[in-house]
C-alpha cells in the first residue's frame, strides 16, 4: 500500500470516529512497567518486540477500500507482539505488514502507555512470615524491634527492616513502609482497640550516635527500582512512658484480622 493513500485514508478516519504469620490475602494483580522510549522516538521506526500492559485492539484497514473494515485483533495484558511507528500516521502498524500489501493492521493510538519493552512483572499484595509486598511488587522483610530509652525517659522501638523496590518508580523506604503498615502493641485478634490509638508517625528525634543511625539515615534516600536497602525507622508510642512488650504489625489498606505479623520486641 502506498504511504500517501494510508495518510489520506487514515486521516480521514480519525478525523471522523477518533481512533504473624498469614497465608495470602489479597490477589490483586497488576503489572510493572520499565520506561519505554517516547512514542515519537526513532527507536520505533523499526520493528519492536513489546509487552501489552493495558489491552490493545488493532483495527483492520483494507487499502483497496481505503477505509477500516470489519475485523478486529485485540491484544490482553501479558502477551508479547511486534509493532513499529506507523511514520504515515500517528499510530502504530503490527508487524507483518508488507509494502503493497491489501490489508494493514493498525492502530492509532499515538501512545507508550499500553506497551513496555521489558516482560510485566505479575505482582500480589500479601503477608507471608515476617514479609509484607504490596501490589506495585515493592517488598519489606521485618528483622527486629527493640525499645530504646532516651536520656530524659521517654520510650522508643527502633525496627530494622529490608526494603525491596520491584516497582516502577523510587520510594523513600521508611515513608513507604510506614504508610503501608500499622505498628500495634497489643493482638488486635484478642483485644478490641484501634490501630490509631497504638502508635504515632515515625520520629528522628533519636540519641545521637545510636547503633541504628545510618540504617536511620538510609531509610529516609531514595531507593531505585531493583534497589534493596536495609533501614531502620523510629516509632513513637502515644504512652511514651511505656515499655513495649510485643509489636503487631497489620496493612493500612485493609482491614483483616488475618493479616498480622508478630514480633517480640527485645527490651533493653
Amino acid at each position: 500500500m502506498k504511504h500517501r493513500i494510508l495518510i489520506t485514508t487514515l486521516t480521514s478516519v480519525m478525523l471522523i470516529g477518533g481512533i504473624s504469620t498469614a497465608s495470602t490475602v489479597i490477589s490483586n494483580t497488576q503489572t510493572v512497567q520499565a520506561a519505554t522510549p517516547s512514542f515519537h522516538s526513532s527507536y520505533w521506526t523499526k520493528n519492536r518486540r513489546v509487552y501489552v500492559t493495558k489491552k490493545i485492539t488493532f483495527k483492520r484497514y483494507d487499502a483497496l477500500k481505503g477505509r477500516i473494515v470489519r475485523g478486529r485483533r485485540t491484544f490482553k495484558v501479558g502477551q508479547r507482539i511486534t509493532v513499529r511507528n506507523a511514520g504515515e500516521f500517528d499510530g502504530w502498524v503490527l508487524a507483518g505488514t508488507r509494502s503493497g500489501s491489501r490489508y494493514w493492521w493498525v492502530s492509532t493510538s499515538a501512545s507508550t502507555k499500553w506497551l513496555s519493552l521489558r516482560k510485566p512483572v505479575n505482582t500480589h499484595s500479601y503477608i507471608r512470615g515476617n514479609t509484607y509486598q504490596d501490589k506495585h511488587g515493592v517488598k519489606v522483610a521485618i528483622g527486629n524491634a527493640t525499645n530504646v530509652k532516651t536520656s530524659d525517659g521517654q520510650n522508643f522501638v527502633v525496627v530494622t527492616a529490608t526494603v525491596t523496590n520491584n516497582g516502577a518508580h523510587s520510594i523513600t523506604p521508611s515513608d513507604w513502609l510506614t504508610s503501608k503498615l500499622v505498628f500495634l502493641s497489643a493482638n488486635p485478634k484478642k483485644e478490641k482497640i484501634k490501630t490509631s490509638d497504638i502508635f504515632s508517625e515515625p520520629i528522628d528525634d533519636m540519641p545521637s550516635n545510636n547503633q541504628w543511625s545510618d540504617l536511620i539515615k538510609t531509610g529516609n534516600k531514595k531507593l531505585s527500582q531493583d534497589d534493596s536497602a536495609k533501614i531502620a525507622v523510629v516509632l513513637q508510642s502515644e504512652d511514651t512512658s511505656r515499655v513495649v512488650d510485643s509489636l503487631y504489625i497489620m496493612t493500612s489498606d485493609f482491614s483483616s484480622k488475618k493479616s498480622l505479623l508478630f514480633i517480640q520486641v527485645l527490651k533493653r
